[in-house]
């Protein structure tokens, strides 16, 4: 399968896990940095590996593969690559480029976003730019006096992100976990 990417191919993962324990296994055999391992994307239900590419050269920061260990989405399959992430300046800052749709195998227009890791390393919120304005387009056929108010109104307004009370988006580490033991800080630890 060939994955594009707005730079050009993505290739496999050498890595692939079709299932969470071969992941697991994979993440115990190699020595892992902060941001690989296997993480959840809770809003999507997507389980995912991320693995350094060990495509670094003398004066390129590291980039690492997304791969899709387990999904509810019949669209994907363990082993596609839906991803990138690429390390920047702040160590825990990075781009990342993913995936938007899928035809005949291929995954196609990534979509770059910012994904912050968390001082804990456990979670990685991704931000979207957003367009600086938005436009819309209303029909409320049950508004009073259509003639008076229009039945359609449209307009364009500036994008203010503070305006939305959404929860964040963005990933949950589930292995390795913090301590070693498979433990998490978001559930009650019994002695």
């Amino acid at each position: 399968m060939i994955l594009l990417s707005h730079s050009g191919l993505w290739a496999k993962s050498p890595q692939i896990a079709y299932d969470l324990e071969m992941a697991k296994d994979i993440c115990r055999e190699l020595p892992l940095e902060n941001v690989e391992g296997i993480w959840i994307y809770p809003e999507d239900k997507v389980t995912v590996m991320i693995l350094n590419d060990n495509e670094e050269s003398v004066g390129q920061l590291p980039t690492y593969s997304i791969s899709v260990v387990d999904t509810s989405d019949a669209r994907l399959h363990p082993g596609d690559i839906i991803g990138k992430l690429y390390a920047t300046a702040d160590d825990n800052t990075f781009k990342i480029e993913l995936s938007t749709e899928k035809k005949n195998d291929l995954l196609l227009k990534p979509k770059s976003c910012i994904a912050t890791l968390s001082k804990d390393g456990d979670t990685f919120i991704i931000k979207k730019q957003k367009a600086p304005f938005k436009g819309r387009l209303n029909f409320n056929f049950n508004r009073l006096l259509p003639g008076f108010w229009k039945i359609v109104s449209t307009g364009i307004s500036q994008n203010n992100s503070n305006s939305s009370l959404q929860p964040p988006i963005g990933m949950v580490k589930v292995f390795p976990s913090y301590d070693g033991n498979g433990s998490s800080r978001r559930k009650i630890r019994y002695l």
